[in-house]
């Protein structure tokens, strides 16, 4: 009788842990499934920051509700051998947009140190965003089980709400900014 309880009770472990499973992997799944999408609530983003001379103060992290009220401009990036390239091409593209309520946000796994780093050898007049463990990436959809998907670049309107996502951003490309001017344009005038 005390092996037929007990194995009784192993079972029953058991159907318990193949259920937390089971949900876990079903929370993951909509988790991905609940990505950044156009016309969504952009997710939620704290993190540090870095500009081309410091960290951001550890108090006041980059803050996506804070930003509420402007144009919030995010690209998702790698290190690569060509990412000062890159944001070179960011930076003349839109840099005279700062003034027009945009902000431009990059966000990396790289340390806060490491932004720091980077900003200052480019001059960018942008904050990275430290995402160190990629959660944030991987909430926007930049970031995949096999490793980044190169540059993403999502625009988030004023009310905060995703206008447009581009996967595999290519700033240096000749037409890179044509569909971002279209939607950065009509989330101005929101």
């Amino acid at each position: 009788m005390k092996s037929v309880i007990v194995a009784g009770a192993l079972a029953l472990a058991a159907a318990h842990v193949a259920v937390a499973q089971d949900s876990s992997a079903l929370r993951l799944r909509l988790s991905l499934a609940d990505a950044v999408e156009v016309g969504h609530r952009a997710p939620l983003i704290v993190l540090p920051y870095a500009i081309a001379d410091s960290a951001g103060p550890a108090s006041q992290p980059f803050n996506l509700a804070k930003e509420l009220g402007n144009v919030v401009v995010l690209v998702f990036y790698a290190p690569t051998a060509t990412t000062a390239d890159d944001w070179r091409a960011i930076a003349a593209h839109l840099q005279s947009r700062l003034t027009q309520g945009v902000v431009v946000a990059g966000v990396s796994s790289l340390r806060v140190a490491d932004e720091v780093a980077f900003a200052h050898a480019i001059a960018s007049p942008f904050k990275f965003l430290s995402d160190e463990g990629s959660t944030v990436a991987r909430r926007y959809g930049a970031v995949t089980g096999r490793g980044s998907r190169g540059m993403t670049l999502v625009l988030v309107d004023r009310d905060g709400v995703v206008r447009r996502v581009e996967i595999s951003f290519t700033p240096r490309a000749a037409k890179a900014f044509v569909g971002l001017d279209a939607a950065m344009a009509a989330a101005l005038r929101r």
